[in-house]
């Protein structure tokens, strides 16, 4: 049964359009008042739309806020909900461990352990709170800037922009191509343009009567409509037209669910083997697990840390870019920015102003007793009026040679006017018009080509045209053509030249890109001549740029040539997707920079999509990344910030595989030779990890100058690598420590034996200096690349270390070390790992240097 909305809404499609404005109370040529306007506002309330009345249950929002706490629900996309289920249970196995150990643990212990596991809750917290709070803050303006709907409307008879959430019924709105429909409307007027060169997806044929909905796109023409619904007037049944568009993954959110996949499978397995153990063997002594509390699944607290370091990493990313007038929705552009192998730049709008300037000294004339005054006011005629709502940028060049532009239709009286083309800047428009001698005639305007085939040019004349065209582009130039009709006679009577000046930081933004190691192509609908110009004013970018039809007759697998080529002229906009989806045939990861409404194609094509600031709506609806500034400099800087944020996610993915495996390794080891370690020192342990980790966040990091992929594989390994490495120097240690009788050594009466007390402080030492000493070291999935650790995470290894050796040094039963070690003792284990960790770096410089020799 149809709903009282919509059966208003079929009621209004019927009836004619003076009984339509009737009922809503408006019309045409004044709209509603400001005073009629705001008593609708307060009626049907805001023009806000919500797509779902559904309401979870405060139980179930609770159980759900509860369960996804850890943060592991921002990584992972809708259809990785097991490993998404996995890694929050194993969160609050790590969880509840800690209150199990808090249970069994001594008073000093637990009070020790209830100050670290507070102190991590609450730093994480504060953290991601204060982040989200100043990235909300910063990030509200822009986005406002950028993606909020407005709406140009006629109140008082008036046209005027407002914020779309204000529009009422009633209100007489104006679309063009490119524009967003803000509520459901009924057309009133709409100059289409043929669409018979006009290509979108969702294309909409606006005629006189028909209803659009909220959320459609204009492909074509530009017109007014009457709103009839907003808000939550909007019937349902049209808003589920609609689909949204799909939120992917990152490649650090990917790469993280595969690494802590990885670490939490160790740790089921490890704490799944300790119990089995435990029930299997019960006549042997199990002093760790009863008296100290479960070791194993406390491991679990270092990669707990990996969410939020992955949370607050892109934090930071955002603000920076806020900073940068960047507006983006969601993070994808942040994780994967840094990968990209190609940047396409539509030229017109991006590299160019978009701002056609005529050069009337050079405009060449084709026929008699036509002089320059009168090309011009030909020009102006087959151009829109002054007085349109909206005027293309071409047509605003060829009115500003006009010293008053009611030249334009002075002494004339148009009959039809509308649109026959549509290609980039160059709108192919046909003036029909009565003249002053009571003459029909007609004016067609745009593309030479197009115009001199429908003068009828003989070949002859075409070739001049040509010749012209390539003369007046080593100058810069573009050329639009005129032609004129008078008795059924057409005649070509000349070509205007333009200039399309590029922004003023284009070049040097071409520049910054290709020396981060992006290819960049230029993608235009200009001819070859005017291309080659443009790119060579781009840098270091070059002129290998090739007509379309000729990378289009091109072998597919053709891969070289594909990717040696710096610009495509002469292609028709829908062709630009159609590049994209061919580089990434070859495996190339694409970044396309866009302006006009049918660049969205190709931005949807293409894995991140941005749009210049004054793009249109559509456009920017289906960017990641909107520049709120017209400049093209921020692009550059984004890369280079995404590549920053991936080379912390990789050190810090490297540094928490290693210290998993490190300490499930130690584990193992104190099973089998069923020694006791306290679980509050593998909770001290984590607690380090954590500090380091947000040390890691303040780093300068060295910029790779090639695209930097995710390879989560390879930094699996490599922290599978340092972790081993460390496990077994561990492993040594301990070995030599309890084998009294093999490894006696005395020096000053000091023996390197000594009790378990003093074996557990000296473990606990050695075990803390090599795990978080991975930290200095793991900036880079590159294992042969030697950097010298930051300031930061130097503090922060210096401070824990000097902490941790005076505890083990003199012992403390709050960290449950009942013995200290001494002096001596504790300098010889700093020796040993100082000679553990160098060994590594010199061998890997020395491979490098080697290597460099060659």
């Amino acid at each position: 049964m149809a709903s009282p909305e919509d059966t208003a809404m079929a009621e209004l499609e019927t009836v004619e359009e003076e009984e339509v404005l009737r009922r809503l109370g408006t019309g045409e040529e004044a709209g509603l008042t400001e005073k009629e306007a705001a008593r609708r506002l307060r009626l049907h309330g805001p023009n806000v739309v919500v797509r779902s009345h559904h309401e979870d249950s405060m139980l179930r929002k609770l159980l759900m806020g509860l369960f996804l706490l850890w943060g592991w629900d921002r990584v992972f996309p809708k259809y990785k909900n097991m490993a998404r289920i996995i890694l929050n249970s194993m969160s609050w196995v790590t969880v509840l461990t800690t209150i199990a150990s808090l249970v069994i643990a001594s008073s000093g212990q637990r009070s020790c352990m209830l100050a670290i596991a507070i102190c991590l809750l609450a730093t994480s917290l504060i953290a991601c709170f204060t982040a989200k709070l100043v990235v909300e803050h910063a990030k509200t303006p822009l986005e406002a800037k950028a993606y909020m709907p407005r709406a140009k409307i006629l109140r008082d008879g008036r046209w005027r922009d407002i914020h779309a959430a204000n529009l009422v019924p009633g209100d007489i709105i104006f679309l063009k191509v490119g524009d967003i429909v803000p509520a459901n409307a009924r057309v009133l007027r709409f100059e289409k343009i043929d669409t018979m060169t006009c290509w979108a997806k969702r294309s909409v044929d606006c005629v006189h009567g028909f209803l659009i909905y909220y959320a459609w796109t204009v492909s074509c023409g530009q017109g007014t409509a009457v709103v009839i619904a907003t808000g939550r007037g909007i019937p349902r049944t049209t808003l589920r037209l609609y689909p949204q568009r799909y939120a992917r993954p990152g490649q650090l959110k990917e790469g993280l669910m595969v690494a802590g996949c990885f670490c939490f499978s160790l740790i089921l397995f490890g704490s799944i083997a300790e119990v089995v153990s435990s029930c299997l063997f019960p006549g042997q002594k199990r002093k760790g697990m009863l008296h100290s509390g479960p070791f194993m699944p406390l491991i679990g607290g270092i990669p707990m840390a990996m969410p939020v370091f992955l949370y607050l990493a892109l934090a930071l990313g955002s603000l920076r870019l806020c900073f940068l007038g960047i507006a983006s929705r969601g993070t994808v552009a942040l994780e994967d920015l840094a990968s990209m192998d190609v940047m396409l730049f539509n030229m017109i709008g991006t590299l160019t102003c978009n701002k056609p300037c005529f050069a009337r000294d050079k405009i060449e004339l084709f026929a008699d007793a036509v002089n320059i005054d009168d090309a011009i006011i030909l020009a102006a005629r087959a151009s829109r009026s002054q007085h349109e709502l909206y005027i293309e940028p071409i047509d605003e060049g060829i009115l500003s040679l006009l010293d008053d532009p009611e030249q334009a239709r002075s002494g004339i009286q148009v009959l039809e006017h509308h649109a026959r083309f549509f290609i980039a800047l160059k709108l192919m428009f046909l003036t029909t018009y009565i003249d002053r001698n009571g003459s029909k005639c007609s004016v067609f305007k745009g593309d030479p080509a197009k115009v001199a085939h429908q003068c009828g040019c003989d070949e002859a004349v075409k070739e001049k045209i040509s010749m012209i065209m390539d003369r007046l582009a080593l100058d810069g130039y573009q050329t639009i053509a005129v032609g004129h009709q008078v008795d059924s006679c057409w005649e070509f009577i000349a070509l205007l030249p333009y200039r399309d000046d590029l922004r003023s930081d284009s070049a040097d933004a071409v520049n910054t890109l290709i020396d981060l190691g992006l290819d960049i192509r230029v993608l235009t609908e200009s001819p070859l001549s005017t291309t080659k110009q443009v790119c060579g004013k781009l840098g270091n970018l070059g002129i290998n740029v090739l007509p379309a039809h000729s990378v289009f007759e091109l072998s597919r697998n053709n891969r070289e040539v594909h990717l040696n080529i710096n610009g495509i002229s002469d292609l028709f906009p829908e062709d630009n997707s159609d590049i994209v989806r061919r580089l990434r045939n070859f495996g190339c990861r694409c970044a396309m920079v866009g302006y006009e409404f049918l660049d969205h194609d190709a931005i949807g094509e293409s894995h991140i999509g941005i749009s210049v600031a004054d793009a249109t709506d559509y456009t920017k609806s289906e960017s990641d990344l909107v520049l709120t500034q017209p400049t093209l400099i921020p692009v550059s800087s984004a890369v280079q910030i995404s590549r920053e944020i991936c080379q912390m996610m990789k050190g810090n993915t490297i540094y928490t595989v290693s210290s998993t495996i490190h300490l499930f390794g130690v584990r193992v080891i104190l099973l089998i030779w069923d020694f006791d370690l306290s679980s509050v020192l593998a909770l001290v342990i984590a607690a380090i990890h954590y500090s380091t980790s947000f040390a890691m966040l303040f780093e300068r990091v060295k910029l790779n100058k090639s695209p930097d992929r995710w390879r989560v594989k390879k930094i699996i390994t490599i922290g599978a690598a340092f972790g081993t490495y460390i496990f077994f120097s561990t492993a040594i240690f301990f070995r030599a420590a309890i084998a009294a009788d093999l490894f006696t050594c005395n020096f000053k009466d000091k023996s390197l034996m000594g009790t378990d007390e003093e074996i557990r402080a000296a473990l606990f030492l050695q075990m803390s200096i090599v795990n978080q000493a991975i930290a200095l070291f793991a900036h880079s999935d590159d294992c042969f690349l030697v950097r010298c650790p930051g300031p930061f995470v130097t503090f922060t290894f210096i401070f824990f270390q000097m902490v941790v050796t005076c505890k083990a040094v003199h012992g403390d039963l709050d960290f449950a070390l009942a013995k200290g070690l001494g002096c001596f003792r504790a300098g010889l284990i700093w020796l040993y790992n100082l000679v553990l960790l160098l060994t590594p770096l010199v061998i890997c410089k020395s491979q490098m240097e080697a290597y460099e020799h060659d």
